[in-house]
């Protein structure tokens, strides 16, 4: 086994593996990584060959510091990253990786290893060797997150895994005349998301607007907005990342404060439940509800997801520090 340095030659190579990969999302591939500004981030990410010259893993991965540290990490502009592998590998190909990908971090001359992993509910095929490996040659959960998903699969009465209050809202919403469909207004989606972050959190959304317009570009069947129209008026909605064939991502999810009280966002999540369910989708994934690297528990937020029916998801973030020799 050998790794070599990813370069635009691998591209088309790269990309067929992820989207064949028992564990991979759009999030790998390089169609996805591409979007980032050339320059943006120090790009260091990895191929893993066998002997016969064919691919066995990919590694998505950029250099970034930490005062005077240089930390190898799955790359910054992606959710999650890890290393996405295929169906012939085994136990026995993970464990000869991790101590390559450590000799050749070392040769590199950076201070650690940081792994931000695909959650399990994204993987088509069970991948926790590549877990076990990372901990067996000495790394730690470095960051350990939570996410609130729902499974889908043989879900049949949507409203026996809800919440009696989620369900009110939603009845409620329905009742004072909301309405909800997939529309493809993302300007004024936009607007209304641009304007809840500033108000309630004073920050912008991760994406610019013509960052989001031309992920949609590469990605026209992946991302859906579903929103929530009251008198002809966009009150709510969600963004929608398809990363795979398993899971719907909720990335960003906003409503108008002028009409919470109608509660459109839950006859939003509950459309987008029924409409995943139909589309044979395994989960719905509703994203982190903890805060500063999962220091701290937004328990509002965990509560109004968990009244869907979602349980809890972990993310998790190995880390290993390279000591001198």
């Amino acid at each position: 086994m050998k790794i070599k340095t990813y370069t635009d030659e691998y591209e088309n190579q790269w990309d067929d593996f992820v989207q064949n990969s028992k564990n991979g999302t759009f999030m790998q591939q390089r169609k996805f990584l591409n979007y980032h500004p050339k320059g943006k981030f120090q790009d260091c990410s990895l191929l893993a060959f066998d002997d016969q010259d064919q691919i066995l893993a990919v590694i998505p991965a950029a250099i970034k510091k930490e005062g005077e540290s240089v930390i190898f990490c799955s790359y910054p502009g992606a959710s999650h990253g890890g290393i996405i592998i295929n169906q012939k590998f085994d136990t026995a190909k993970s464990l000869k990786l991790i101590p390559i990908l450590i000799e050749h971090c070392r040769e590199m001359g950076v201070n650690a290893i940081e792994m931000k992993m695909v959650p399990r509910i994204y993987h088509f095929w069970p991948s926790d060797e590549i877990d076990f490996s990372l901990r067996y040659y000495g790394f730690s959960a470095h960051i350990s997150e939570l996410a609130t998903a729902l499974p889908l699969m043989n879900l049949e009465n949507i409203e026996s895994i809800m919440e009696k209050n989620t369900v009110r809202n939603k009845n409620q919403a329905i009742k004072r005349g909301v309405t909800v469909k997939e529309t493809d207004n993302i300007a004024d989606y936009w607007r209304l998301l641009e304007s809840n972050l500033r108000k309630r959190h004073n920050t912008l959304p991760t994406h610019t607007y013509n960052e989001i317009l031309d992920l949609i570009k590469r990605f026209p069947d992946n991302i859906k907005l579903f929103s929530a129209f009251y008198q002809e008026k966009m009150i709510a909605g969600v963004l929608v990342f398809i990363l795979n064939s398993r899971v719907l991502n909720c990335f960003y999810i906003c409503h108008d404060e002028e009409f919470q009280h109608l509660r459109p966002l839950n006859l939003v999540f509950s459309s987008l439940i029924t409409w995943g369910l139909n589309a044979g989708f395994h989960f719905v994934d509703w994203g982190i509800s903890t805060e500063n690297k999962g220091k701290s528990v937004n328990n509002g937020l965990f509560k109004f997801k968990e009244g869907f029916g979602g349980r809890g998801v972990l993310r998790e973030t190995y880390r290993l520090t390279l000591e001198k020799r």
